[in-house]
């Protein structure tokens, strides 16, 4: 239908009601930019631990840490302090808006080491720069292993979820034997699950999957996000598609939102850690882009290579082959590497970690990738012992913990994965997602492996 006509006859259709109350009066409980929203872009409490945080000056050494001279926005973040503290929100919505205009345009610092490395975005990119080597998975063990990575993941980001956004010395006291008792306290309830239960949504769906498509269901399924999937969702509801989405106006888009929601590709493709690579791409360029993509894609590589490799440290170390090699990304990962080797203990890593990303946001992929290939390095394979050293790693530890605990629970299967973690979920876990507010985790897992079967068709 064209839309003048459509308008055209809405006009000639329409009487003039007499009696009609006007509505002028309610119009002022209408808010662009809600006053709760603006406060919690300012202060606010993580959901699960209670840790403090404020997203506004996140966005702003996010964008420091892609080299880019963010020192007007720095004045503007002054200023905001001044209103938020003094209650003043009219004015916090308007300095609001400024900081992230000057950050979209904040001007390149030319010997910043970011711009050192490569950043390729397209997959076509991508792809010329890594392994494109596949291995051959027995069929036979494929449910246990896929059921272990579910129950592995909703288990141990149900743990993480009580301490996320602390440093690791922050989180000494907890023992590892009293870890299970927080998932028990939890109750399988997880926020990170979201956006792979409506990715499955998805791909189940549609013929030929694709970003734009994908983010459509984000718009049906998803109320809310936070950091680059806010953002995200708000150029989605706009129009804005993939990859613009991902990287349009939003300084959070090498934040770990994708590498936290990614192994679903590899659970979707077993021992094919490429094409889990390239769906993982696909995924992550919603909400992401450059070095925040790369680990979207890791997580669905290490997710895939378990199942082939059984010992943690020859998987961190062939998940290498699978990122562009010049990319910053990949350098951490080597780095990291490096230093798991010459330290004696995962808490020496530990400590330069936190000082080597102490301009780091704690959502901030780099510190998070270095908790999780530290954990798997020292963890021995042993689920609750690796759970120990993710956790007291510290910095977004449910998200960790739950690509840590993907990984072991596919390299284990779910029967070696210690009852006293898998009990306390009843074998379900909880979302906000409409329709998927309690989900079987067998029904995950049968799930995943009727869609592993339909994309290899």
């Amino acid at each position: 239908m064209k839309a003048w006509r459509y308008e055209h006859e809405l006009r000639r259709n329409a009487k003039p009601d007499l009696n009609w109350r006007s509505e002028w009066e309610s119009m002022g409980e209408y808010e662009i930019f809600p006053k709760d929203l603006v406060s919690m872009f300012w202060s606010s409490r993580v959901p699960g631990s209670g840790a403090p945080e404020c997203l506004i000056a996140g966005a702003i050494q996010s964008v420091e840490n892609m080299g880019r001279d963010v020192s007007r926005a720095e004045k503007l973040f002054d200023e905001g302090l001044k209103h938020f503290e003094e209650g003043e929100l009219e004015h916090l919505r308007a300095t609001t808006a400024l900081i992230f205009d000057e950050l979209s345009r904040a001007p390149i610092l030319k010997d910043h080491p970011y711009h050192t490395f490569e950043r390729p975005l397209s997959w076509k990119e991508v792809s010329a720069r890594i392994s494109h080597e596949n291995f051959d998975v027995e069929a036979s063990r494929l449910y246990d292993s896929v059921l272990g990575g579910w129950l592995g993941q909703i288990s141990a980001a149900s743990m993480g979820t009580k301490f996320e956004g602390f440093f690791g010395k922050q989180l000494e006291f907890v023992s590892r034997e009293d870890l299970t008792k927080y998932v028990e306290e939890e109750g399988g309830y997880n926020d990170d699950i979201v956006y792979e239960i409506v990715a499955i949504e998805a791909l189940s769906r549609l013929r030929k999957p694709s970003s734009r498509q994908i983010g459509l269901f984000w718009l049906k399924h998803i109320p809310f996000g936070w950091s680059a999937e806010y953002i995200a969702l708000e150029n989605l509801k706009r129009g804005i598609f993939p990859p613009d989405s991902g990287r349009f106006r939003n300084p959070f888009q090498e934040w770990i939102g994708a590498q936290m929601r990614c192994m679903l590709y590899g659970l979707l493709r077993p021992g094919k850690p490429y094409e889990a690579a390239q769906l993982a791409h696909m995924d992550s360029i919603i909400s992401h882009s450059g070095n925040g993509v790369y680990g979207g894609m890791h997580s669905a590589v290490l997710t895939s290579l378990a199942f082939v490799f059984k010992d943690p440290r020859e998987l961190v170390l062939k998940s290498l082959d699978y990122l562009p090699e010049r990319s910053e990304f990949a350098n951490v990962l080597r780095k990291t590497i490096d230093w798991c080797r010459s330290c004696r203990t995962w808490r020496q890593v530990r400590d330069w970690v936190e000082e080597k990303f102490r301009n780091y946001n704690w959502i901030h992929v780099y510190p998070n990738v270095c908790c999780v290939v530290t954990a798997l390095w020292f963890g021995e394979g042993k689920f609750d012992e690796t759970m120990e050293i993710v956790l007291k790693m510290g910095f977004d530890v449910d998200c960790n913990a739950g690509e840590v605990g993907t990984i072991l629970g596919v390299m284990t299967g779910s029967s070696l994965i210690p009852h006293r973690w898998a009990e306390p979920l009843k074998g379900s876990v909880k979302t906000y997602v409409k329709g998927f507010e309690k989900v079987s985790i067998k029904r995950l897992a049968e799930l995943t492996l009727k869609l592993s079967e339909k994309l290899s068709c």
